[in-house]
């Protein structure tokens, strides 16, 4: 890990598994039910559309639609509606130590920005729900852009809402494909694994601001 960069201005945080939990099993087990699988199967079966709900090609409907196909399964449109909310449901459980995180961000001068692959109800219901926006000067949804990360121009819009140089920007996410398409543009970029791992990172790095 290198030292912090001089001019660092802001921080780009992901939403899902870095400023939300992980789903509780509990919460993944009543929607396997319906379509009778294993959790396995269920995550891979959840993440083969997705990238296509996230980016808005495709309707809520469509998605969980290609979910009960591929399962062999018929959703009525109760079913479907209990769906569409569940997945909101299962992925509103806040890191509150990154939301206190982002608050002592601001206090100390730096931009944040929210950078999440979301499909489009998701990021209306976070809009008109989520007091907690406001610790985000910028809010950058898939959806709503119609990119999804890993794709490099969504990192550029990012930036051009920041209105920061790359390497004046740390970038935030779980996922290895998007820390690297980060890296690759020239920003300073780090895996998320859980709070203590990036509070460690952060002192490697000598930030100034550390998540407790």
């Amino acid at each position: 890990m290198h030292p912090i960069p001089y001019d660092l201005r802001a921080v780009i945080l992901d939403y899902g598994m870095v400023l939300c939990r992980k789903p509780s099993v509990g919460e993944i087990d009543r929607i396997v039910q319906l379509f009778e699988v294993d959790h396995t199967t269920f995550w891979q079966l959840y993440e083969q559309h997705r990238g296509a709900y996230d980016k808005n090609d495709i309707s809520g409907k469509e998605y969980w639609g290609r979910f009960a196909r591929d399962t062999k399964t018929h959703l009525d449109d109760d079913a479907l509606e209990q769906l569409l909310r569940w997945d909101i449901e299962i992925w509103s459980n806040l890191e509150e130590p990154l939301l206190s995180w982002t608050r002592s961000l601001r206090v100390a001068g730096f931009q944040t920005a929210l950078l999440s692959n979301l499909h489009l109800r998701f990021s209306a219901h976070i809009r008109s729900s989520s007091e907690w926006l406001q610790l985000f000067d910028h809010l950058i949804f898939s959806s709503e852009v119609r990119l999804i990360k890993p794709d490099p121009a969504i990192f550029l819009k990012c930036l051009q809402a920041l209105r920061v140089k790359p390497e004046q920007s740390l970038f935030i996410d779980d996922h290895d494909a998007n820390v690297e398409a980060a890296i690759s543009l020239g920003i300073c970029a780090m895996k998320y694994e859980s709070v203590p791992r990036l509070a460690s990172n952060l002192i490697a790095m000598q930030f100034p601001v550390i998540p407790l």
